[in-house]
């Protein structure tokens, strides 16, 4: 009876590791990686949580369909963090410990991840984030398990203020910022670099996630003589500024983050939005023929226009399948080591950097209405 006990228990514990490993086997018998999505269904940030779980599970469809990841079937396990850090640590908990991930993508607001990344190194398993805070890189949090699918704000606003002073001449700015880590850390990374040019910000006004009237930033803006607005907020206040702006004479050029683009902020803002500058990641628009074919696909299954958030996902699980396939299993070390060394083209190129940002490709761009007119492309 002593053997058999052992014997029992050596199963139960190789079981438990297994499941540990996020592989294992589904009721009907088929091999599974079980993958976790972190992404805001409601709350801040909801505006992008539609196209990051349809580009992701976008991926997941083909992926499987092709015979999945090392022959295992992909299971996404998606779970609502509403953009918020206590909800967020209630999910990445409960992916990790008790749904058994092998990885978790998201969560993709920034200061939902400020709370919730060292969950990951706890676990002992990768977290593969779309927030661009640069307060998280890995040369300030030094995470091993944590990674970057979209270029963060240290290079799009740095890039971003030295095309508004070195191109448009820009001596007088006014910045309209909104409360959240993303709007925050894009502030302290506006205000070095303009420091770095020499420019003083001759007004500085604060815009908070749900508000529909800025009148009051926007008059004191207007009085400030600002020769440009530089826009750091999220999208719906983006468009509410925007527009409010428009119709209070604040005639300025204006150029936001990464919030600042695509259908999120331009379908809301309509007519307004028309001269915004913009850096970003990428849209269909800036994409070669493959991007473009691909967002038609996007477009046509989901419904709705493709997005960065959207692609950025989507490449991310294929990135993680090219991951798995050098690393030749599904064991976090040897995960990790492979994440060093895959060189991976998607629909964008991505490959490790020190700060563990998986991109640095940013575009400067201005929408003209209708589409994203290119004004650089900045490696």
């Amino acid at each position: 009876m002593r053997k058999v006990g052992i014997i029992a228990l050596v199963l139960i514990l190789s079981i438990a590791m297994a499941g540990f490993a996020g592989g294992g086997r589904a009721a009907g018998g088929d091999q599974v990686v079980k993958l976790g999505l972190s992404t805001p269904m409601t709350g801040t940030g909801t505006a992008a949580g539609a196209w990051i779980s349809s580009g992701f599970q976008m991926a997941a469809d083909e992926i499987n369909a092709q015979g999945g990841i090392l022959g295992h079937r992909v299971e996404v396990i998606v779970m609502d963090d509403a953009g918020n850090p206590a909800q967020a640590n209630t999910v990445i908990n409960r992916l990790y410990f008790q749904e058994n991930v092998l990885a978790v993508f998201g969560p993709n607001m920034s200061n939902a991840i400020v709370g919730v990344h060292a969950i990951a190194q706890q676990a002992r398993r990768p977290m593969i984030v779309g927030g661009t805070a640069p307060s998280f890189g890995f040369d300030r949090v030094g995470n091993p398990y944590l990674f970057r699918i979209r270029p963060d704000d240290n290079v799009r606003v740095v890039q971003l203020v030295r095309y508004l002073v070195e191109t448009m001449g820009a001596r007088r700015p006014g910045i309209i910022v909104g409360t959240t880590e993303y709007c925050l850390g894009g502030l302290e990374v506006a205000l070095e670099a303009f420091q770095s040019h020499g420019i003083p910000i001759i007004i500085q006004e604060q815009i908070r996630e749900g508000d529909v009237d800025a009148t009051g930033q926007i008059t004191r803006m207007r009085a400030a003589n600002i020769d440009v607005v530089v826009g750091l907020t999220h999208e719906p206040e983006a468009a509410t500024f925007v527009t409010q702006a428009r119709g209070l004479g604040l005639n300025v050029p204006m150029a936001g983050f990464s919030a600042w683009a695509g259908p999120m902020f331009t379908d809301v803002a309509g007519d307004a939005a028309t001269g915004v500058y913009a850096i970003q990641f990428w849209h269909p628009d800036l994409a070669d023929a493959r991007g473009q074919e691909w967002a038609r696909r996007f477009e046509t299954q989901y419904r709705m226009p493709a997005s960065e958030h959207a692609v950025s996902y989507y490449d991310a699980l294929y990135f993680f399948k090219a991951v798995a396939e050098r690393a030749g299993s599904f064991d976090v070390d040897r995960l990790l080591q492979a994440m060093r060394e895959v060189d991976f083209q998607g629909i964008n190129r991505l490959r490790l950097d020190p700060k563990h940002n998986l991109s640095n490709t940013v575009f400067m761009t201005r929408w003209n209405g209708n589409s994203y007119d290119m004004i650089a492309r900045i490696e």
